[in-house]
């Protein structure tokens, strides 16, 4: 089933979790998620960022996304952000209908300083009067990729 979440602003999990990452480690990530609500229409944008206790060298990723009023309609404006902060930016323009669905795909790298929690939030610059709830089937999907500032080759390269 899909995570609720709160009728609020300010940041929230994606996946009402996260996940501990090792200090001096670069890790490659994906994420994909879909957020839906059907109630409140007070104008309100929404936001993709990181949050969580990890300490970051450095994050690197594209995020590709849009929103629109029916999961089954294909939008015709795709939003896209390249991202090197874990601080929220938004990926919407202002909603105010009631039934609203908004989607992310997300690849990137993030090289750990120092461990701790790692978490996908998105951010409501206003409180909707309906919660968003992620959709089941979302998911997010994170590797190390080996330690934090070395040249990292994986396979034969010269």
């Amino acid at each position: 089933s899909g995570y609720a979440g709160s009728n609020a602003t300010g940041a929230q999990s994606v996946f009402g979790v996260g996940v501990t990452l090792v200090g001096s480690t670069q890790y490659e990530f994906e994420i994909f998620f879909v957020l839906a609500k059907t109630a409140g229409t007070t104008s309100h944008t929404v936001a993709f960022g990181f949050g969580g206790t990890a300490t970051l060298n450095n994050i690197l990723y594209d995020f590709v996304g849009n929103d629109n009023s029916s999961i089954n309609t294909r939008a015709t404006n795709i939003d896209g952000i390249l991202g090197n902060t874990a601080s929220a930016t938004v990926f919407t323009a202002a909603i105010t209908s009631a039934t609203w669905y908004a989607w992310g795909l997300v690849k990137g790298t993030v090289s750990v300083n120092a461990g701790g929690t790692f978490i996908p939030q998105y951010t409501l610059s206003a409180a909707p009067g309906g919660a968003y709830t992620t959709q089941a089937g979302s998911y997010m999907k994170i590797s190390p990729l080996g330690a934090s500032g070395a040249n990292i080759n994986i396979g034969t390269w010269a």
